[in-house]
């Protein structure tokens, strides 16, 4: 990797990192964060690469990297857990990765969560030193920066030779290595995303029509039931339509009193999940809005039929059912 970042002459921002543990405890005085903290292992153009910011500190030198010394950077969750003060105290602080000492350089802005994964539940150190004490086997990952978004084709075309250079292959070999670029992974990302949004839309949609014929069958035994009630409410002058309009309501109320309930219910699970993530929790009222107008349309469709059957009821027939 270093051979490489020496002979790409091509005029762009390049950086080497390295996949370290995960699951790794940080702790200093009597403070300690969960055994989920991942360890990369980055150069000085790691942070502008892969898009974090110093809030606090410094970032990764060149001698940083050189000497590979334990020397990290803290994510932003790190810091704010380990150090109460504020994370700005983190900045020259010793703290232990697993009983190994680092001085903390710098703390990184917050990040947020995608896909899952905290980019703020991270620590930073040179590549060097993860080879070093965080030892897993990874390939180092070379990233590349053009200027230019019309030059990243010349710029990979560039590294594919200086490469296969380096790896001594002829003209006959396939390639032993893996070139990528970002605007494709972000695409097979939102692939993902689409699917996961189809399958959870298809899943939704076949949990909405089984809900609705549990609330028909509900309303078609309520209907049944009631029949001697229907049959006086028509004996004493009451219409059809009337009769037709109780039993749809009453549809629509216990439908929307689900959607009520499971609104609670999510609102109560989420707030539970971001203080155990120590996360924040945005109520998507939007969407909370879209809920309950599609389970009113439920209620509506699922009590229809029902509705339309006790208003046929013959008051003679009705009074006399048993």
């Amino acid at each position: 990797a270093e051979t490489f970042a020496d002979r790409f002459t091509f005029p762009a921002i390049k950086s080497i990192s390295i996949y370290g543990r995960r699951n790794n405890i940080v702790s200093v005085n009597n403070r300690k964060t969960n055994p989920n903290v991942f360890i990369f292992g980055g150069d000085e153009n790691y942070l502008l690469l892969n898009g974090f910011t110093i809030q606090y500190g410094r970032n990764l030198s060149r001698a940083d990297v050189q000497t590979g010394h334990n020397a990290c950077l803290l994510g932003y969750d790190v810091a704010k857990r380990l150090f109460k003060e504020g994370e700005q105290t983190a900045v020259n602080a010793v703290v232990r990765i697993n009983n190994i000492s680092y001085r903390v350089l710098g703390v990184m802005k917050s990040r947020g969560s995608s896909f899952g994964f905290s980019r703020d539940n991270v620590i930073i150190t040179t590549y060097s030193n993860v080879v070093r004490n965080f030892p897993l086997g990874y390939s180092f990952v070379i990233g590349i920066m053009t200027p230019d978004l019309q030059k990243v084709q010349a710029a990979m075309a560039e590294a594919e030779g200086v490469f296969r250079g380096i790896r001594k292959l002829n003209t006959t070999e396939e390639n032993n290595f893996f070139l990528d670029r970002s605007d494709s992974i972000a695409e097979k990302a939102m692939n993902s995303l689409r699917f996961l949004t189809v399958s959870a839309t298809v899943i939704g949609l076949i949990t909405l029509i089984g809900a609705a014929i549990g609330l028909m069958n509900i309303m078609l035994v309520s209907v049944s039931e009631r029949t001697r009630e229907v049959g006086l409410v028509k004996a004493i002058g009451g219409k059809s339509k009337m009769v037709s309009r109780q039993f749809l309501l009453e549809a629509i109320i216990i439908s929307v009193l689900g959607a009520l309930f499971g609104i609670v219910l999510g609102i109560v699970v989420g707030n539970i999940f971001s203080i155990v993530l120590e996360t924040g929790f945005v109520i998507p009222w939007n969407w909370v809005i879209y809920g309950i107008i599609i389970c009113t349309i439920v209620g509506l469709v699922a009590g229809l039929y029902p509705a339309i059957k006790a208003g046929k009821l013959n008051p003679i027939e009705a009074l006399r059912y048993e």
